[in-house]
């Protein structure tokens, strides 16, 4: 992309601040000044009084319309990225859960392969996302008991690979921690989750904070109530109102510094989906499985008790910081060209940019 884009007539709305009228102007995929002129050699586009933000990360998604993390060919994958942008969402960690080490293999692979086949205007892969197979059978969710790996080094030695960014892990099953230390040594990030672990083992990471893990106790509080009080660990959070009750929303936000939250879609396949219960899906047994939403529809949702300044720090600039991004995650100059319109009245996008590349 050689011509300079200029976004005017918008209002640049930053995670966490108040939003501001300004133009951004991009050039070749960057954020190269946020200006009140108009240069005469750019490309204007009207942005009609939207307002402007960084592109959504959803570092937790199984998927999504046809297309299953678990079993989707490289070509269903490469499709999927491409009607991301229109969510909002510029930028994903593909997530695998419990499999057969094969298959997860095979995944990986696949994932690998899409990513270097996607075109400019799809949404980014950032790294692979594993829930499970390590994790404890006690709490296994959705997740195939028979499949599930007991953490050790050499269970995760059959899958590993480079493209594993984050990791989910049930502590109490890791003996002397030799995995989580392994891991740690590979700059992957461990999240505690789908555990019966009294405790966080010194990880900074919760996997969908309140689901699929002991319940909160007075007497045996557990990881949920480490996760609340310690400032510096991050916590995901599935905010469709299905996993989580408005109030438990409440309670996190109320609890946690505004850095430290991180709201995930959780979203599945909508195919072979055949029970749901309003935007969540469940199994046969009644028990929820996923979300069918994505991350602007968990804004959309949560928008009525929830600044928006604040709900893009928990779906934008935190898992951006959480996942290492230093370009990503605010409209500044020098940033990635990752930029989302909305209609400020509804919170509809209207337009999305990936790499500065329009998706309107």
């Amino acid at each position: 992309m050689n011509t300079f884009t200029l976004i005017t007539n918008g209002y640049i709305q930053n995670p966490g601040r108040e939003k501001v009228r300004g133009n951004v102007l991009v050039h070749k995929g960057k954020i190269v000044d946020i200006t009140e002129d108009i240069p005469s050699n750019a490309k204007c586009i009207d942005a009609q009084g939207c307002i402007i933000t960084p592109g959504l990360i959803d570092q937790h998604i199984h998927g999504g319309y046809d297309c299953d993390f678990n079993t989707a060919d490289v070509d269903t994958i490469v499709k999927f990225l491409t009607q991301l942008p229109k969510h909002g969402i510029t930028a994903i960690c593909p997530t695998i859960m419990t499999d057969t080490p094969d298959n997860i293999k095979t995944q990986i692979s696949n994932i690998i392969q899409a990513k270097a086949k996607l075109p400019e205007n799809a949404a980014k892969i950032i790294g692979i996302n594993l829930e499970g197979p390590f994790i404890n059978p006690k709490y296994k969710g959705a997740h195939a008991k028979e499949l599930t790996l007991t953490p050790t080094v050499q269970n995760y030695q059959q899958i590993e690979s480079d493209e594993i960014k984050i990791i989910t892990i049930a502590p109490e099953l890791d003996k002397n921690l030799e995995l989580t230390n392994y891991l740690k040594d590979k700059g992957v990030i461990i999240s505690v989750g789908h555990s019966a672990a009294e405790n966080l083992h010194g990880l900074k990471h919760v996997t969908h904070i309140f689901n699929a893990m002991e319940p909160l106790h007075h007497r045996n509080p557990g990881i949920i109530r480490e996760a609340l009080i310690s400032d510096d660990v991050y916590v995901e959070v599935i905010a469709d109102h299905n996993h989580l009750h408005p109030d438990i929303i409440k309670l996190i936000l109320r609890t946690k510094p505004a850095s430290k939250v991180i709201f995930i879609s959780d979203c599945l396949a909508t195919t072979p989906i055949t029970i749901k219960k309003g935007d969540a899906a469940i199994n046969e047994q009644g028990n929820l499985i996923g979300s069918l939403i994505f991350l602007d529809s968990v804004i959309r949702k949560n928008a009525g008790m929830v600044d928006f300044k604040d709900l893009l720090m928990y779906c934008s600039s935190n898992p951006a910081e959480n996942l290492g991004l230093k370009h990503a995650g605010r409209i500044e100059k020098g940033m990635d060209a990752d930029i989302v319109l909305w209609d400020e009245a509804t919170l509809m996008v209207k337009a999305a940019f990936v790499n500065g590349n329009c998706v309107c």
